[in-house]
């Protein structure tokens, strides 16, 4: 829900750090692997999966209301 309300009010880069993103995703992706590597439940790792695409998500949009608002800040400025 909270990749919904980011998009509805475009707030997410002001909600959340690049660099906390990028922790995030790593952890993540950490997890995933050891899931993988360990051959854990299948949920285990399909949970894992889920995870990263959120993550991914979330980045994206991070990037998007990121360039977006540079974009009209360029535009006011002319």
């Amino acid at each position: 829900s909270q990749i919904y309300i980011a998009c509805q009010n475009g707030r997410v880069d002001q909600a959340l750090s690049l660099g906390f993103l990028l922790c995030w995703i790593a952890g993540d992706l950490t997890n995933f692997i050891g899931c993988y590597l360990t051959n854990q439940l299948p949920i285990q790792i399909v949970t894992a999966i889920f995870y990263v695409n959120m993550d991914i998500i979330m980045i994206s949009q991070f990037v998007y209301y990121k360039l977006k608002k540079q974009m009209t800040k360029r535009k006011v400025f002319q």
